[in-house]
């Protein structure tokens, strides 16, 4: 689509950078701010994908914080449950949805478990859910499904079609 995904590919690198930042005995810090950022990349690269489409660039900013966590959660949820329930959707877009979902749920482990003892290799796979995400995410983005999954992400309700 165009736009340019600096940001989310920067958090993702950095992601890795804070999973292998000591080579042995990696830090908690390290391995939780790496989980973390690994959603915030997903969080970010959708949220770019969406205001990109916008035509007035000056109001790309107040439209990217109009976007929840929660509510997308719920709308990943609402993508797998339509694949179970026999949706077309591009397998892409419900190995998106599936990431961001757990991608979530391990960066609120990440940031508020303190009793989950984090190893890196646990890291790392998140990390590949991510960039499996991101690969999927860029290899349907100007697909009308994924059009509309972007637009379902920030409306207060989906109107039906």
């Amino acid at each position: 689509m165009g736009v340019d995904h600096g940001f989310p590919d920067d958090l993702l690198e950095q992601a890795y950078d804070l999973a292998h930042k000591e080579a042995t005995d990696p830090k908690q810090a390290s391995l939780r701010r790496a989980v973390s950022t690994a959603y915030y990349a997903l969080f970010h690269l959708l949220i770019d994908e969406a205001v990109g489409n916008w035509a007035v660039e000056r109001q790309r900013s107040i439209l990217a914080r109009t976007f929840e966590h929660g509510k997308m959660k719920g709308i990943c949820d609402a993508v797998l449950r339509a694949v179970k329930s026999g949706a077309t959707l591009p397998p892409e877009l419900h190995i998106v949805a599936h990431a961001f979902i757990r991608l979530q749920d391990h960066r609120q482990t990440a940031d508020y478990d303190n009793s989950r003892h984090w190893v890196r290799s646990d890291v790392v796979d998140v990390l590949t859910l991510a960039t499996n995400a991101f690969s999927a995410w860029r290899a349907i983005s100007g697909q009308d499904a994924a059009q509309d999954f972007l637009l379902q992400l920030f409306l207060p309700k989906m109107p039906r079609q």
